[in-house]
């Protein structure tokens, strides 16, 4: 991690004084803190508790680290998807799982169940990658027709449809409170968008990669976005202080993640390698191997409470690593033969849902917790 850059001018991430992203203002920082308190409150609620119907609470977890406390039984088949289903996602409290796929659609499941919910249609190419928000309303896509999408859950109206990637956008997710769309792409672009504005167009264009931006994330409480690039590097740019730094892994980087505790990120590259980084700095504490990833991106988590780090990979195993001694533990047959692309882990409690190339995402619970458990 080099030291990071004052940015300023167009090249840089310099939004404090845009009033479309006051919340970032010099003079609003009581505002964000009172923010940030009432969105900590909200969280110890159940954020799940939104515009649809409840979903399932589950057993409590058991301590952290425990192998007997993954998730390697496969619970339920999600089958609906024509094609390679490219990711899953979990809603932020897990109550639901979102698909995305080549087909042109996303879903929306009840996991537990293995129900579909329902199915989105609107994209003109394959959804690349789906977001949802804290208390369920909207959903974020993104796709090969240069698309990034806000909908309506329960209508499965478009909201909003952002402008501006030149070419297909790979990623999305939401940041601050959920005021904000990020996306990644194929332009070599982190974008991001205002929900809270009738505006289609970025309030901020990022173009400091040479290369696709295939995978992005947020963290530092919602202030820091990092992506990460064929060409090799994850970049981080802060918000707040209007600055970014660079860590150059070598590889090109496919996939990120963020810990439980949000101190570290784990990066998948296309050399059947992952780096545990540390969030604040960039170096590298830690590196798993077992898994193959040469051509296609494959996602990659870190376990409820930081114990494992977990993968899919080109040849349909799901491999997980002890986090620290970052040896092989666990490996799941979990799409035979077929490349597991996508792979989120439940934020609450020990679950996992993967999705490949056979056109199938499959939730996966701890041996011997029956999905009756979660009804």
């Amino acid at each position: 991690g080099a030291h990071p850059p004052e940015m300023g001018g167009h090249g840089g991430l310099n939004i404090l004084g845009q009033k479309s992203w006051n919340v970032y203002g010099q003079e609003q920082r009581a505002k964000v803190r009172r923010d940030e308190e009432e969105f900590a409150a909200r969280d110890e609620e159940d954020p799940d508790a939104g515009s649809l119907p409840k979903g399932a609470s589950g057993p409590a977890p058991r301590p952290a680290g425990h192998v007997g406390e993954l998730p390697t039984a496969h619970h339920v088949t999600l089958a609906g998807h024509e094609g390679p289903v490219l990711a899953c996602r979990f809603s932020r409290g897990g109550s639901y799982v979102l698909t995305c796929g080549k087909d042109r659609t996303f879903k929306l499941w009840n996991p537990f169940k293995g129900s579909l919910i329902k199915t989105y249609e609107g994209h003109a190419h394959e959804v690349r990658d789906v977001a949802c928000a804290i208390d369920n309303s909207r959903l974020a896509t993104c796709g090969g027709d240069k698309q990034v999408f806000l909908w309506d859950v329960s209508t499965g109206q478009k909201i909003r449809r952002f402008r501006g990637h030149e070419a297909a956008v790979n990623a999305v997710r939401f940041a601050a409170n959920d005021q904000c769309v990020v996306s990644a792409g194929y332009d070599r672009s982190v974008r991001f968008f205002d929900c809270r504005s009738n505006s289609a167009d970025p309030i901020q264009s990022v173009v400091e990669w040479s290369d696709s931006v295939t995978c992005v994330c947020v963290h530092g409480g919602g202030h820091r976005i990092s992506g990460g690039s064929v060409d090799g590097t994850v970049r981080t740019l802060d918000v707040r202080a209007g600055r970014s730094h660079r860590d150059d892994l070598g590889h090109p980087v496919t996939s990120l993640s963020v810990s439980g505790d949000d101190q570290c990120l784990l990066a998948g590259m296309l050399d059947s390698r992952m780096c545990l980084l540390d969030a604040s700095d960039g170096s590298v504490m830690a590196e798993y191997r077992g898994h193959v990833s040469d051509v296609t991106k494959v996602d990659s988590a870190l376990t409820l409470g930081d114990g494992h780090a977990v993968s899919g990979s080109e040849d349909g195993r799901v491999v997980f690593w002890e986090l620290v001694d970052a040896t092989v533990d666990i490996e799941l047959d979990a799409h035979p033969g077929k490349v597991v692309c996508g792979l989120d882990y439940h934020p609450k409690r020990h679950a996992m849902v993967t999705s490949a190339t056979d056109g199938t995402a499959k939730v996966w619970l701890p041996e011997g917790v029956a999905g009756t458990d979660f009804d």
